[in-house]
């Protein structure tokens, strides 16, 4: 009796496969939003580390030289990388009462439009210590 259900069974039915593939198609779908919002993160993540890094070599540039420039100080640039701007302002205590003699603040703010055209920016702050 056993082989007799068994015999009946001649393998998957072309209907069988159309179903199984309309579900694999719906589930490949439900993932395309993920792919999406992965490659948008990846571009964010991509401004993000040019603007870090564009922080950082400023910063390194003035922590690098052995006196700084007239005190206030403003620098503008644009166009780094394509789509980056660049404005460093430097202060001291005649500027700012609160800092001590010899301390200098540097302040540096990294600009760009994303893909979205919508306005980004970060900054970093730090002081240094001249004589």
């Amino acid at each position: 009796m056993r082989l007799r259900c068994m015999s009946n069974s001649r393998g998957v039915s072309l209907l069988e496969v159309m179903i199984s593939m309309i579900i694999l198609a719906f589930g490949i779908l439900g993932l395309a939003p993920m792919v999406v919002l992965s490659i948008e993160g990846n571009v964010i993540s991509r401004d993000h580390t040019v603007a870090a890094n564009l922080l950082k070599q400023k910063v390194e540039y003035y922590e690098g030289l052995d006196s700084i420039l007239t005190v206030p100080y403003r620098e503008y640039e644009q166009g780094l990388s394509n789509i980056y701007s660049r404005t460093t302002y430097i202060k001291d205590n005649s500027v700012d009462t609160l800092l001590p003699s010899g301390v200098y603040q540097i302040d540096v703010v990294v600009s760009w439009l994303d893909n979205e055209n919508v306005k980004r920016s970060t900054s970093y702050s730090t002081y240094i210590l001249k004589s």
